[in-house]
């Protein structure tokens, strides 16, 4: 257990949710853009900041390399076929140093609010975007389904000869269905 763990502190008497996902500096809990612009106020370098976090969380994913490639050649997978968000708990002393409290795998994307809402939508967005994954556009994929049907009984050239309808359609200079 630690100071930050949201699942304990919602719980206290004291405890102020944010109820509104356009006020993200509110409550108890805060995007990390506001909590950013709010150290960036009270005079904070927060390119160092970033830095030093970077550090840690790079040397984080460095150590643990070796045991992510076993499982996945275990399990027969791919660097390229897989993914993982993975949540990192830092704790910032007043030094500035980070300090990982711990990495969470698969962390929660359960939404309690607005802005957790809000947030966990745009985290899968981003992360659905890295991996190739588009929106899928049923109206789209379906005209597209037609159109590949309609290609593969009419020939690439469409129905009949230069695409007149009625017209049987030629191949290789004889005419089809004769």
């Amino acid at each position: 257990m630690h100071l930050t763990n949201y699942s304990i502190n919602k719980k206290n008497e004291n405890f102020v949710q944010n109820e509104n996902s356009e006020q993200d500096d509110f409550g108890f809990k805060w995007s990390l853009g506001a909590f950013c612009k709010h150290l960036e106020q009270v005079g904070i370098d927060m390119n160092l900041l970033w830095s030093r976090i970077y550090d840690v969380i790079l040397k984080t994913i460095i150590a643990g390399e070796h045991h992510v490639m076993q499982a996945m050649k275990k399990n027969a997978m791919h660097r390229t076929n897989c993914f993982e968000i993975l949540g990192f708990d830092v704790l910032i002393d007043s030094d500035l140093k980070p300090w990982l409290l711990e990495v969470n795998l698969s962390p929660s994307l359960a939404t309690d609010s607005p802005l957790d809402h809000t947030i966990k939508s745009t985290l899968l967005a981003d992360a659905f975007n890295l991996v190739g994954i588009r929106r899928f556009d049923r109206k789209k994929e379906s005209l597209n389904k037609i159109k590949h049907r309609m290609k593969g009984y009419y020939g690439a050239k469409g129905p009949g000869v230069g695409g007149n309808p009625g017209m049987p359609r030629r191949t290789g200079g004889l005419a089809s269905g004769i």
